[in-house]
């Protein structure tokens, strides 16, 4: 990937830091896009530590506002001079609460940042990205397994997996892959709140049958992969990653 140019949104968080660090040992430019200029600099931070040399950049912005999205996008450009990788992690929900408790305006918040999100990366992205780049997103596990309580992320999740396989065939012509991973149960920064409750983890990894959670690095493995060369024949694909624990559930 030497030479290649990638934005990553939501990169602050435990997802984005962990693919940015795969693809900047890789020699790619990575642009990082978070909503919160602190996360950002922490980002930036650790990972010129990890990855000496590395070239990094980073912007602030609403991952559900065109107007952000597009200068994104274009500092991602005048970055890297170009943009060959564009990596989703952005996402997330209203948390548990039952159906009939759950107000429209959060299950409608929660499509706008999970489905929106991707959405505007690629209806602004696409037209200025060349034959062989890819679009990777990160779903979830949720989106094939439903449960209770948590209809907001599993419908939105479904949706983001949907959208993914629409675009990778809509888009072919391009010459452009889109695929998305679904993580399993992973220690990142938007569960630090569930794993700090006691027995959390125990009682999770007990659920999988490769006996353990998931590690954000997991993840970026599967996502490195995907937005690789080595996946040049891979298209319209949601990858499961999480231990096998959809063996036991359906999913």
């Amino acid at each position: 990937m030497q030479g290649k140019s990638a934005l990553v949104t939501g990169g602050g968080g435990g997802f984005g830091k962990a693919i940015a660090e795969l693809l900047l040992a890789d020699g790619v430019a990575v642009t990082l896009a978070d909503n919160d200029p602190a996360k950002l600099d922490a980002a930036r931070d650790l990972l010129s530590s990890k990855v000496p040399g590395a070239r990094i950049a980073t912007i602030a912005g609403d991952a559900t506002s065109e107007a952000d999205v597009q200068v994104a996008i274009d500092a991602a450009i005048a970055h890297g001079g170009g943009l060959d990788i564009v990596v989703g992690t952005v996402g997330g929900g209203s948390g548990f609460g039952a159906i009939l408790d759950l107000p429209y305006d959060k299950f409608m918040s929660d499509y706008a940042l999970n489905v929106g999100s991707a959405f505007l990366l690629v209806k602004l992205a696409t037209p200025r990205m060349q034959t062989g780049s890819s679009f990777v997103f990160i779903s979830s596990a949720a989106a094939v397994t439903p449960l209770p309580n948590l209809v907001s992320y599993c419908t939105v999740k479904a949706g983001l997996d949907h959208f993914t396989r629409s675009a990778a065939i809509e888009l072919s012509p391009r010459g452009i892959r889109f695929n998305a991973v679904r993580p399993g149960t992973t220690e990142t920064d938007g569960m630090a709140h569930a794993f700090a409750r006691d027995g959390f983890a125990a009682s999770a990894a007990a659920k999988i049958p490769l006996a353990r959670t998931g590690k954000p690095f997991d993840i970026a493995k599967a996502v490195h992969y995907l937005a690789s060369d080595d996946a040049s024949w891979i298209t319209g694909q949601c990858w499961t990653v999480d231990g096998g624990a959809g063996l036991r559930t359906g999913g």
